[in-house]
């Protein structure tokens, strides 16, 4: 799972607009994508957004909304794309036009794309209670699966622009992925720096809550 952060910031270091900042962003994403495909990664989760950004200025949800919609329009007959999250937070063109793009994208493809909008704990965890309340006698971990957010376990989840947190982006089904957080913002990240973050997760012992064999 990767948290692309650091878009605003980015604009104020290097004296440009968001607009230009978040039209980086999109160009760095596709290039990420590549970088994960040529690393063997089959599924790369993006959190395009926390259910708190929508609370931002209007202007600010629709430069953010449509550079990651950029990024789908350009890259979704190279992927099987996909999204999920707190869907009704998130501005109907641009979802209208995620819906569009997901049944456009390459079905066959060995590459999955899935974004994650709106991501938020609480309310993921809300949602599946409302949606079976009542209506199952018993919730299960499989029922559980197949409602969240991110429906298998991530491995490793990769957060850009020097936040050491999770600020609500955190899947429900993944209590045991492996964090790596980069002091540089999202822009900037080159492939020495994608490869340094890869190796050092991948030399990781999980143990899944387990002790060692």
């Amino acid at each position: 799972m990767l948290l692309p952060d650091g878009m605003r910031r980015w604009s104020k270091e290097y004296g440009v607009s968001l607009d230009e900042s978040y039209a980086a962003m999109t160009d760095k994403l596709i290039e990420v994508m590549g970088w994960a495909r040529e690393e063997g990664v089959t599924t790369l989760y993006v959190t395009v957004s926390s259910a708190a950004n929508y609370s931002r200025s209007e202007s600010e949800v629709a430069i953010a909304s449509n550079a990651f919609n950029e990024v789908v329009r350009r890259y979704h007959d190279c992927c099987n794309f996909n999204f999920s999250g707190t869907l009704d937070l998130v501005p109907g063109r641009y979802l209208a036009e995620l819906e569009e793009l997901r049944d456009k994208s390459d079905k066959e493809s060995e590459f999955t794309l899935h974004y994650i909008l709106g991501m938020s704990l609480s309310r993921e965890v809300i949602g599946i209670f409302n949606k079976f309340n009542g209506k199952i006698p018993a919730l299960t971990e499989e029922i559980l699966a197949s409602s969240a957010y991110v429906p298998k376990p991530v491995d490793f989840i990769i957060r850009t622009g020097d936040a050491i947190r999770m600020s609500s982006f955190f899947p429900l089904m993944s209590p045991y992925a492996e964090l790596y957080f980069s002091p540089l913002l999202f822009p900037d990240i080159t492939r020495t720096n994608f490869d340094t973050a890869l190796q050092d997760l991948r030399k990781r012992d999980q143990r899944f809550g387990v002790y060692p064999a």
